[in-house]
């Protein structure tokens, strides 16, 4: 019994794929979320399904991560504050 002829056989006629799009509309929230926090770099991962950012505005390496968006700029607002706390009173640095 041999089994039929598949797509990837040599010989098998070509066949159009039409790429997919996965997450298409929270790709395009974390772009926009990218847009609105300057301080931030923000990206969604379509393996993890999850929001990610990364502080470029912070003296300290700090990443967060969240399933929404909301979620998100919620842990965004506390790592900041939790950053500055960090920093102590006395050592803001005035440019």
């Amino acid at each position: 019994m041999s089994r039929a002829a598949g797509r990837h056989e040599v010989g098998a006629p070509v066949t159009r794929v039409r790429p997919l799009r996965w997450d298409e509309d929270k790709r395009a929230t974390a772009a926009r979320l990218d847009q609105l926090e300057p301080g931030w770099h923000v990206m969604y991962g379509l393996w993890s399904r999850r929001f990610f950012a990364i502080a470029i505005c912070c003296p300290v390496a700090l990443m967060v991560e969240a399933l929404t968006a909301e979620e998100l700029r919620e842990r965004m607002r506390e790592g900041e504050s939790e950053a500055m706390a960090a920093r102590g009173p006395g050592s803001l640095r005035v440019a």
